[in-house]
């Protein structure tokens, strides 16, 4: 397909949105004749843009975009551009992730399991579009990444067994307090353990974990997870993202109170059976490949590195033929309006 020189502004609020959008502005400056800028608001303001920057509501309008992407679920609506979801992840397990905000005109999917639902409430309310394109995220693991290289890199025997622990943050999902003590237990050998946690959580949990920290036992500060997960034999979380993402590494997944696919790996209920469930991953990794395979197929079935690819071609796809202009208007949500507005301008 060949592409015009298109304007994009992403959106972010979450700083865990860099590691998301990242793959995007390259495809398109290295790929494309179109221009990125970036707009930081809320969270996200704590760090530097990766790209060029706008800070203000009127250089956006002088920018002009023709596409406004956000991996969070919600865009201001008064920015000029056909409005993008993307996601910001892939765990449709939790509550509210399709819950429609009203603020998007397109939603690229990740996968059919995710497609599938969105297409229905696009037929229903007819304010959106949907297209599957994979996540802008994971692109970088098509690279495949020499794990020996990636573990020297982050300070790590390349010959003891590398656990990622990715817990997420809300307290009514997270296992982060409940396998503390199982954790503290398991430091000094034989495993070496990466913790990385969500921008979000609770602070005096990541202290907690921090003052755990020697040579067997590291806080990951990278904002971008994905070396730690290229570098690691077992993941260890809950209902995070992670979880599925992790599934680009066909390697073994242990979760705490799963709340959808537990047989993506193990899944525990009780802080005892951390121990058991990681010599059990470390001793038979294939146990649950097929398992692993299939959900995949239905989340993230991209394995070539190009999701940023269909993502530009998609955006295109609705410019070029003028789709959004057939959409149904969107709803008023004046409340969610309002906040968006003064996100925007914080």
């Amino acid at each position: 397909m060949s592409l015009p020189a298109r304007r994009y502004l992403f959106f972010v609020s979450k700083p865990y949105s860099f590691a998301i959008l990242e793959p995007l502005q390259e495809y398109i400056l290295a790929e494309t004749p179109g221009d990125v800028r970036w707009y930081l608001a809320s969270l996200a303001k704590q760090h530097a843009a990766p790209g060029q920057a706008l800070t203000t509501t009127r250089q956006v309008h002088d920018f002009n975009p023709d596409a406004v992407l956000a991996p969070g679920n919600a865009v201001p609506h008064f920015w000029p551009g056909l409005k993008v979801q993307l996601f910001h992840g892939l765990d449709d397990e939790v509550r509210g992730f399709y819950r429609l905000t009203g603020f998007f005109d397109l939603y690229c999917t990740s996968g059919p399991a995710i497609t599938g639902p969105f297409d229905q409430l696009a037929r229903e309310h007819g304010h959106f579009l949907v297209e599957e394109t994979g996540w802008p995220k994971l692109d970088p693991l098509a690279m495949h990444q020499d794990q020996t290289a990636l573990r020297k890199v982050l300070g790590l025997d390349p010959a003891m067994p590398v656990l990622l622990y990715a817990p997420t943050f809300p307290p009514r999902y997270s296992s982060a307090s409940a396998l503390m003590p199982a954790i503290e237990q398991l430091i000094g050998g034989p495993y070496q353990w990466l913790i990385k946690f969500h921008p979000q959580m609770d602070a005096a949990v990541q202290h907690a974990y921090r003052q755990l920290s020697n040579q067997y036992l590291q806080v990951v500060d990278n904002q971008n997870i994905l070396p730690a997960m290229q570098a690691a034999d077992v993941l260890i979380s809950d209902t995070s993202s992670v979880a599925y993402e992790f599934l680009l590494m066909d390697r073994p997944i242990i979760t705490f109170r799963a709340i959808a696919r537990k047989d993506k790996g193990l899944d525990i209920t009780q802080t005892e059976q951390l121990a058991g469930a990681i010599r059990r991953s470390l001793d038979r990794p294939d146990e649950f490949a097929s398992k692993r395979r299939e959900y995949l197929s239905q989340l993230h079935p991209y394995l070539d590195g190009h999701s940023s690819r269909r993502v530009v071609e998609a955006v295109e796809h609705v410019l070029r033929d003028n789709l959004h202009r057939h959409l149904r208007r969107k709803p008023l949500n004046l409340v969610r309006k309002w906040k968006v507005r003064r996100l925007a301008a914080t």
